[in-house]
Order: C-alpha cells, then sequence, then structure tokens
C-alpha cells in the first residue's frame, strides 16, 4: 500500500480500509447503470466484511477488528467478472447490492498474502464467507448475504 494514491488493504478477519477514493453503489436505471455515492464514506474509511456493523456499509468496530473468524483460501480462484464503470469513472469502488465490492481502474489491493492482483478490475467480498479471500467466489447468493 502507497501513501502516493488509492489504495485498498484487507484486515484479517475485519474491514476493508480504502484510502484516496470515494465510495459508490452500483444503481441500475432502466437500460444501464451509475454509480451513486455515499456521502458519509469520505475517501478514507473501512467496509465491514463480517455484517455485524450497525453502520452499514461502513465498519463499526475498534482495532484490533477481529470481527469473523475468515475462511482460508481454497485455492480456487474466482471466475473473471465484467462491468461496466458508469462514465468511464476510474479509478472506482463501488458496492453491488447484497453482494461484492466491486474496484475498478488498478487500485492496489493488499490482501492478508500480499498484494492482489487487481487487474483491470476486481471483486471483494464482503459477506465474510469466500473460500477466495480477499476476492469474492460467489458465496454471497449461497449464504444469503443482504445489505441491512
Amino acid at each position: 500500500m502507497t501513501d502516493d494514491g488509492p489504495s485498498i488493504r484487507v484486515i484479517p478477519g475485519g474491514p476493508l480500509v480504502i484510502v484516496g477514493i470515494p465510495l459508490h453503489r452500483l444503481v441500475h436505471d432502466g437500460d444501464g447503470s451509475r454509480l451513486a455515492e455515499e456521502p458519509d464514506a469520505g475517501t478514507g474509511y473501512r467496509l465491514c466484511r463480517c455484517g455485524a456493523t450497525t453502520t452499514p456499509p461502513l465498519c463499526d468496530h475498534a482495532p484490533p477488528y477481529a470481527c469473523f473468524d475468515e475462511p482460508a483460501p481454497s485455492g480456487i480462484l474466482p471466475k473473471p467478472f465484467t462491468w461496466d464503470v458508469p462514465n468511464g469513472a476510474v479509478p472506482a469502488v463501488a458496492l453491488k447490492a447484497n453482494g461484492p465490492v466491486r474496484v475498478a481502474g488498478g487500485v492496489p489491493v493488499v490482501g492478508t498474502d500480499g498484494p492482489v492482483d487487481p487487474g483491470v478490475r476486481v471483486s471483494l467480498c464482503r459477506c465474510g464467507a469466500s473460500g477466495a479471500q480477499p476476492l469474492c467466489d460467489g458465496t454471497h447468493k449461497i449464504v444469503g448475504f443482504k445489505e441491512p
């Protein structure tokens, strides 16, 4: 993680710490989608990954966090996903409704085992149950993850 640009750090068993990039929601409007800014997040915030926060989507726990028992990576990487970033707004961090955190624009992501190759786009788990932590593997659909 660097101090000279946007970055995401994954806290083991805790939140995603995002610096230097505003938080958005991916909102579907008719034929397309748009990014709606989350005004309470600012550009430095912690996103909950355990679902036990009282201030969703932000984490309200204090360090050292230990919010949940994070499953060990299964070694199975999720399939690549696609999403068209509305208005070409990159870098971008957006919450998919009842799903993962979408990241675009090559934002550096540092996971528990070191840097995660962000590629052009990455999808990060926020249900806490992915077998490919910190990446989303679609488990949120199986466990029924719902935003409050």
